[in-house]
């Protein structure tokens, strides 16, 4: 446990109510709340900024003011550790102004870099960046990567550990004999998120086979553009506290991503959880969380041909179905939070942790 008396700042971004939330708000918040039933005692600085609306140069001045605003309280403040939850854009131009404040302050520093990006980050930056940001890995004292991908990428230049997304939904009792016929996507909607691709596969599957496409359209993205057929409704967005009983009225999940930042996604943890089939793209590390043939079906990527016959393939197959579902509950389970809040506790507490 941390030392009695040792002060803890967690920094990250929760959610805004009224604004786009996405995996990395959802995370971090399910870090705070979980370290909360803990008996680490820590201070939370909200790197939230209002986006929704606001176009680049607007979200640019709204990052530089959170950054200074975090400089600022790392200059005041009197920490024992930092655990720096930030994307990994963020990380790579901002870690070295907040390793020399932390360093400044003789505060140890833990980097958690969400989403599976960062090595796309690093290798497109320039030279003088790129060394920036190693000397300041060097006085991190752990770097967290979401995903092993990541993790054997960087494990040269810092002290890296795994350390995947979680979640905590409840299991739901299995259904022996029940065929997979109400597919579920459910994310934000942009193209490159494959929902697309997820709406012309579901009009080749024909017969009962249902889609139902849930999450707030982004910015460039044009919801009237997807042909209208009556396989599949768009059901809007879902609040937070909604996902499980969304995930419960369906019998799989389509998640048919080409997103370049895609690392372990949450929704995919907690569909697996609940004991839902995965249908997703073979792209980036998805292959970390979805096995083909364990726990859910793996298509190309851009390809509705192949994510139609996955998707009437289970339809067809019950005893598929149900295989897939008890891998699923298998899969899902080992991301529980409770095993990695000790982890971290641990790594927060002592560096020579293991």
């Amino acid at each position: 446990m941390i030392a009695a008396g040792a002060r803890t700042l967690l920094v990250g971004p929760l959610p805004i109510e009224g604004d786009v939330i996405g995996g990395t708000k959802v995370s971090f918040r399910a870090l705070v709340e979980g370290l909360a039933r803990t008996e680490l005692a820590f201070e939370v600085h909200d790197t939230s900024r209002p986006r929704a609306g606001r176009g680049r140069l607007g979200r640019a001045a709204l990052d530089l003011r959170g950054l200074g605003a975090l400089l600022g309280r790392l200059r005041r403040g009197r920490y024992d550790v930092v655990l720096w939850n930030v994307s990994s854009g963020a990380a790579l131009a901002s870690l070295p102004l907040v390793a020399a404040a932390c360093r400044a302050r003789r505060t140890r520093l833990v980097l958690r870099v969400f989403g599976g990006d960062l090595d796309l980050f690093y290798e497109r930056a320039p030279r003088w960046q790129r060394a920036l940001f190693r000397r300041a890995l060097g006085s991190v004292e752990r770097v967290l990567l979401q995903t092993r991908a990541l993790c054997g990428r960087f494990d040269a230049l810092a002290r890296v550990e795994w350390f995947p997304t979680t979640r905590d939904l409840p299991q739901r009792p299995p259904r022996p004999g029940r065929r997979a016929q109400r597919f579920l996507f459910l994310a934000q909607l942009r193209r490159e998120k494959g929902v697309v691709e997820a709406v012309e596969a579901i009009q080749r599957v024909g017969g009962e086979v249902t889609l139902t496409v849930h999450g707030p359209a982004m910015p460039g993205f044009d919801l009237g553009t997807l042909a209208a057929h009556p396989s599949w409704s768009y059901g809007g967005p879902v609040p937070s506290a909604r996902v499980p009983d969304v995930l419960a009225a369906h019998d799989a999940l389509v998640f048919p991503t080409y997103h370049s930042g895609e690392g372990l996604p949450g929704i995919v943890v907690e569909a697996l959880q609940v004991g839902l089939p995965i249908v997703a793209s073979r792209f980036r590390a998805l292959e970390e969380l979805v096995e083909d043939g364990v726990n859910g079906l793996l298509v190309p990527a851009q390809d509705s041909v192949a994510l139609a016959t996955a998707m009437a393939r289970l339809s067809a197959d019950p005893e598929l179905a149900a295989r897939l579902a008890a891998g699923a509950r298998a899969s899902g389970d080992r991301l529980r939070p409770g095993p990695w809040l000790d982890r971290l506790q641990g790594w927060l507490a002592d560096p020579q942790s293991t």
